[in-house]
This record gives C-alpha cells, sequence and structure tokens, in this order.
C-alpha cells in the first residue's frame, strides 16, 4: 500500500521543480449555528455555538489539486477537541455522496466531510463572498443563524454553485471506514477526535481546479463545538506536468512548506544571518581567493538555504551549514557583497552588505 500512495504523490512528475503554484490556505467560517438549529434532532444534535468550517487550497492559475495526504514523517491530521458533526440520515463522509436534493433538509447542509471541490453532488463549492446565486430556504426553518463571525449569512448566499460532472474523492490507504470519525452525531461527549494517516490520502485523479481563475477548491467541510486543527500536506500539479509537494512540518531539501498547513496558524520566525567576520572597506587583490563565511540562525531551526550575492548577481547557493564560500574577485574596482537565508515557510532576511576594493 505504502508503494502505491508514493507512486500516487509522485504522478506526473519525475522531479519537483519549486514554481511555488499554492498561495495560501483559505479557513471560511462557514456558519454558526444558533439555539433554533439546536432544536433539530433528526439525524443527530448539533449544538448551538458549533461553527462549520470550510477549508480551501487557493493555487495559482493553471494549477491543480492532486492529493491531501500523509506519509512517513509528514502525517496528515485534522482533530477537534470535542466531537465532528454529520447528520445520519442524508449526510456522508465525502461531498460526493452528499444528495443536492437533500441540503435543505433538517441539518445536513452542516455535515463533516471530505472533497476535492464539490458541495455536494451536484454542485461546485464556492466561498460564500464569492457567490452571486440564490440561497436555498431550509424545510425545517433554520440555518438562519446571522452570527457576524461568519460573515454572509447562509440565507443570501450559499457557497454552492449547480454544475457537473463533479470531480470525485478517490482513496489510496483510506477508506471511508477510517473517515467514519467525521460522521458522530449521538456522541456528543466525545472529547478530543482525531482523523490521522502517516500512509494514505484523498486525491482527485487527473487533478482538481476551481471554478474559476481564483483557482479554490475545497477539501473538507468541518463542524464542530470544539476547537479545530488540522496539519496538511498537499500535491498540486504544476502547468508544465510536474508537480509541487507541500508539508506541514519537516520540510527536507527541495521539500516545500507554508505555514498555512497548520491551523491554528504557527507564528513563523524571520531567519537572521550576519557575517562571521565582516572586513568593510578592504581593498584585496583581483583573482586572490576570498573566504566568505556567514553565521545564519532561526528559532524555529527552519532555514532552508543561504544565497551570496555580488553585485546583486546571486555567485551561489549552500543547503547547510558551515555557510562558507570561496570567491575570486574577477573585475577591478568596487564589489558590493551580501548574502541571503531563507526559511522553509517563505521568510527571508538579508545580512549587512560590504564593499570591496578590488585592484591589479
Amino acid at each position: 500500500m505504502r508503494s502505491l500512495l508514493i507512486c500516487l504523490i509522485f504522478l506526473m512528475s519525475t522531479k519537483l521543480i519549486a514554481q511555488n503554484g499554492l498561495e495560501r490556505i483559505i479557513v471560511e467560517k462557514y456558519y454558526i449555528s444558533d439555539e433554533n438549529d439546536a432544536k433539530i434532532t433528526e439525524g443527530g444534535y448539533l449544538k448551538s455555538g458549533s461553527v462549520t468550517y470550510r477549508i480551501y487550497v487557493d493555487m495559482k492559475q493553471k494549477y491543480s489539486l492532486q492529493a491531501v495526504y500523509g506519509i512517513g514523517g509528514h502525517p496528515l491530521k485534522i482533530a477537534t477537541t470535542t466531537y465532528f458533526f454529520n447528520n445520519t440520515i442524508n449526510g456522508g463522509v465525502i461531498s460526493n455522496d452528499v444528495s443536492r436534493f437533500r441540503l435543505e433538509e433538517h441539518t445536513t447542509m452542516l455535515d463533516s466531510w471530505i472533497s476535492v471541490g464539490a458541495g455536494s453532488d451536484a454542485d461546485f463549492a464556492i466561498m460564500k463572498q464569492e457567490d452571486s446565486y440564490n440561497s436555498f430556504t431550509n424545510k425545517s426553518g433554520i440555518l438562519k443563524s446571522q452570527n457576524p463571525e461568519a460573515g454572509i449569512p447562509l440565507t443570501k448566499y450559499d457557497g454552492l454553485m449547480a454544475g457537473s460532472p463533479q470531480r470525485v474523492v478517490s482513496f489510496y490507504g483510506i477508506d471511508k471506514a477510517d473517515l467514519e470519525i467525521l460522521n458522530s452525531t449521538t456522541d456528543t461527549s466525545a472529547k478530543g477526535q482525531v482523523f490521522m494517516t502517516d500512509n494514505g490520502s484523498w486525491a482527485s485523479f487527473g487533478g482538481a481546479y476551481g471554478t474559476d481563475t481564483s483557482n479554490k477548491v475545497l477539501i473538507a467541510q468541518l463542524t464542530t463545538d470544539g476547537q479545530l486543527s488540522f496539519e496538511l500536506n498537499l500535491q498540486l500539479g504544476t502547468p508544465f506536468g510536474t508537480s509541487e509537494n507541500y508539508y506541514a512540518q519537516n520540510p527536507q531539501g527541495s521539500e516545500l512548506q507554508m505555514p498555512d498547513l497548520t491551523y491554528p496558524a504557527v507564528k513563523n520566525n524571520i531567519p537572521e544571518i550576519k557575517w562571521f567576520s565582516v572586513f568593510k572597506n578592504k581593498t584585496i587583490k583581483k583573482y586572490k581567493q576570498q573566504t566568505l563565511q556567514f553565521s545564519a540562525s532561526d528559532k524555529d531551526n527552519n532555514i532552508r538555504k543561504v544565497d551570496l550575492y555580488v553585485n546583486d548577481v546571486k555567485l551561489t547557493e549552500l543547503f547547510a551549514a558551515p555557510f562558507v564560500f570561496n570567491w575570486n574577485p574577477q573585475l577591478e574596482g568596487n564589489s558590493k557583497l551580501y548574502a541571503v537565508v531563507y526559511d522553509y515557510a517563505g521568510a527571508k532576511a538579508k545580512s549587512e552588505v560590504i564593499i570591496l576594493n578590488i585592484v591589479e
């Protein structure tokens, strides 16, 4: 099974090219239930104050979502401090199993499920602020909460756009039984439900794209009255026929990381870089090798690389300490030297700029 998963993760690609097609992860507060919603108990009890979250992958144009996954060293984790809600009458643990014609019944609209773009078996999921279609009227007279923390109410826009065909969730190393944790409606005293895998994924075979040029793809809708948390790893398809892999934690080598892949967001510290020894305004001979050494640090222990620049042209890059560069000056006159350090979360810092006078 692990070999099948790895094959999926590197599908369509013989190498990873860091084009950075992932722009951000968006966590939308889709709805916050109220006391009227809690009175409807058909199919399950939804506590007042429960929050329905939608998680979107926001990509550059022409990039596609290929997989959400966990592998060794990079687990996929979705958790709540209480329980996930799902209506047992009409619901499902993947969006494609939720009937469009049943969304207006009971609390089905607020089910917890995973997705690769669908909001039901016949709807694309879109952000409420990008919705311009008429919303529905719930047959039970509920889902009318106006809580401002959830933004646009569902009575105005429901974040659904009718259309087909829908991208269907494909599983590798995961089955629906593993996702039954998203189907909890009776154990309302549950404290701490977690879905986690380090050898599985849900995916879109062929890749999933957004409905317009903003290219946002919904990957999950989750309803809970507890604190939601997650760590996500993603594979995106590029317009060049290759793929990119992004990790929530512990990136290595050319692997990519983005703070948005962890929720609640973890603050990323800016790295620092200093000259190990500074020799400002020094006059040196042309072609005489100079040892340039830098001290780079990061409170997150998250340094990706250090680049050296001479006269604003990148001369070389190093991916591990010691950050020592041997430079042979080629041109007479003043040369401007500095280095830039990068961390895996995309933050960077520039060293002090020094000027060396190169003479014959």
